[in-house]
């Protein structure tokens, strides 16, 4: 019987099978918004991450581009930056190594969750004291006993009826 090995599966180094075999980074499934950059900042290509290991990442396409062999990744919600080399393309996605350390960078945005009562309960609030609320206009009407006055039926200058597309 086969003796089975433990060893994480390999990969060829530059995806040619006589190159030498580098082990393969355990990757974790993830669904995060982020940019490839390139020519020194002043093209970008919007992607997805969907899976990431210390070593690289995959990224996902909405559409069809020429992509760059080497750009920087910047991920939302992460505080890094790093650059990363095209090692695959297959379809809208393609596989990248890390070739950088990862640089400290400031967050974009920051990452809220909120269970959805509690979500659902700070809208309606938020709502509620709106002022353009009906229920809402009319309490404060009520507490200053002055509502607006009801706009009058106004007649157009010089008397008679208005009548559309009527001549004089």
């Amino acid at each position: 019987m086969p003796e089975l090995s433990s060893a994480p599966p390999t990969i060829p180094a530059n995806g040619d099978d006589d190159r030498e075999l580098v082990p393969r980074a355990r990757r974790a499934r993830v669904f995060k918004k982020g940019k490839m950059v390139f020519q020194n900042g002043l093209r970008s290509l919007p992607c997805t991450v969907r899976n990431i290991s210390d070593g690289g990442a995959m990224l996902q396409f909405d559409q069809a581009y020429l992509l760059p062999k080497e750009f920087e990744l910047h991920i939302d919600l992460e505080d890094y930056e790093v650059t990363c080399e095209r090692r695959w393309e297959e379809g809208l996605r393609c596989g990248v190594q890390f070739i950088s350390e990862k640089r400290p960078v400031h967050q974009q945005r920051a990452q809220v969750l909120k269970s959805s009562d509690e979500a659902l309960k700070n809208d309606i609030d938020e709502r509620h004291d709106s002022p353009d609320n009906f229920f809402t206009r009319k309490h404060y009407y009520a507490q200053q006993e002055t509502a607006p006055e009801p706009a009058q039926n106004v007649r157009p200058a010089g008397g008679g009826k208005p009548g559309f597309g009527k001549r004089r």
